[in-house]
C-alpha cells in the first residue's frame, strides 16, 4: 500500500474514533431512580401505596421493580398472592443471581422479596459486598423507577434506607400522630443532610379540601422549622374498594381503576413523572442510581 493512502487510512481510523469517543461521551448515563416510600408509623398504607403507585407507572409505560425492605412486615408478595421460593438471604447467602429471586408481578411490575437477608448486608466481609454490588448492579438502568417499601418509624435500619435512596416519599394520615411522626421522619433525614427530593403524600382524607389543607400546613411547617422544602404529590381519599383489594390480594387500582382512591394514585404517579421531566438534564451522581443505592446502604450499615 502506497505511503500516501496507508497515511490516509490512518487519519480516517482517528477521526472514526475521535467520533466514536465523542458519541459516547454524548450518551446520556441511565440509572435507574431509586424512591423510597416511608411513614412515621405503621398502619397509614405505605406498602399499598408502594404497589399501587408501582403499577401505575407500569402501566405509564415505564419499568418499574418493588423492592420489600420492611424487615419486620415484609409483605408485598403477599399483597399479591404471590409466594417467592427465593429472596435477598438467598442472593447473599446462597449466591443466587439476583434474577433468580425476582418475581413477576402483575402489569409487568418486577419485585425483589426482602425478608432477613437484608439484616445480613451488615455481616459481609468485602468481597461479598462488592459481589452483591455486581450482581444487583445489574438492574441499574434497566429500570426506570425501583420503589423501595421500608418499614414504618425512624429506627436506624429504617434511615439508613432512606438516606441511600434517590428521593423519599413520605406518608401521612391527617391524624395527629401520624403527622407527628412524619414530621419526624422529615426531620431525621433532613438532619443528615438528604439532598434529593421530599415527596409528601396524604392517606385516608374525607374529602379534597382535607387533604390540600393537610398537606399545606405539613409543607408550611417544615420550611418555616426546617428550611426543608418539600414537594405535594397528592393524597388518597378513604375509599372501602382500598380495603376489597387487600382482602382479594390484588391490587385495588386494578381491580377499581376508575374507583377514587385510584384516581388519586393516577395524579400522584403523574405528578411524580412531571417533578422528574422538570429536572436538569446533568449527568446523574456516581452515588445515584441502584449501585449507588446499594453503596450507600452498605456503607451506613458497616
Amino acid at each position: 500500500m502506497p505511503m500516501k493512502d496507508q497515511a490516509n487510512k490512518l487519519r480516517e481510523m482517528a477521526l472514526n474514533l475521535c467520533n466514536q469517543i465523542e458519541a459516547d461521551l454524548g450518551k446520556e448515563i441511565k440509572h435507574t431512580r431509586v424512591i423510597a416510600i416511608s411513614s412515621g408509623k405503621g398502619g397509614v398504607g405505605k406498602s399499598t401505596l408502594a404497589l399501587n403507585l408501582a403499577l401505575k407507572l407500569c402501566s405509564m409505560g415505564k419499568k418499574v421493580i418493588v423492592m420489600d425492605a420492611d424487615l419486620g412486615m415484609a409483605n408485598i408478595d403477599i399483597m399479591l398472592g404471590l409466594i417467592p421460593q427465593h429472596n435477598l438471604y438467598h442472593m447473599i447467602r446462597d449466591k443466587k443471581p439476583i434474577k433468580d429471586i425476582i418475581i413477576n408481578g402483575p402489569g409487568g411490575l418486577k419485585i425483589i422479596p426482602g425478608g432477613s437477608g437484608i439484616t445480613d448486608l451488615a455481616n459481609l466481609d468485602e468481597y461479598e459486598i462488592k459481589r452483591i454490588l455486581v450482581e444487583m448492579g445489574k438492574l441499574d438502568g434497566d429500570y426506570n423507577y425501583m420503589v423501595v417499601d421500608t418499614g414504618a418509624g425512624i429506627s436506624n435500619n429504617v434511615l439508613k434506607f432512606l438516606l441511600a435512596c434517590d428521593d423519599v416519599i413520605i406518608l401521612t394520615t391527617p391524624e395527629p400522630t401520624s403527622l407527628t411522626d412524619a414530621y419526624g421522619v422529615l426531620k431525621s433525614v433532613n438532619r443528615y443532610g438528604f439532598s434529593g427530593n421530599i415527596y409528601l403524600v396524604v392517606n385516608r382524607v374525607t374529602n379534597e379540601a382535607e387533604g390540600v389543607l393537610v398537606a399545606e400546613k405539613f409543607k408550611l411547617v417544615s420550611e418555616k422549622f426546617l428550611a426543608r422544602k418539600i414537594s405535594i404529590l397528592g393524597y388518597i381519599l378513604q375509599d372501602n374498594h382500598v380495603e376489597q383489594g387487600i382482602r382479594r390480594q390484588e391490587a385495588f387500582s386494578d381491580l377499581f381503576p376508575t374507583s377514587p382512591a385510584s384516581r388519586n394514585i393516577d395524579d400522584i404517579a403523574e405528578r411524580l413523572l412531571e417533578n422528574d421531566g422538570a429536572r436538569i438534564k446533568i449527568l446523574p451522581s456516581p452515588n445515584s442510581g441502584i449501585k449507588g443505592f446499594l453503596k450507600k446502604l452498605t456503607g451506613f450499615i458497616r
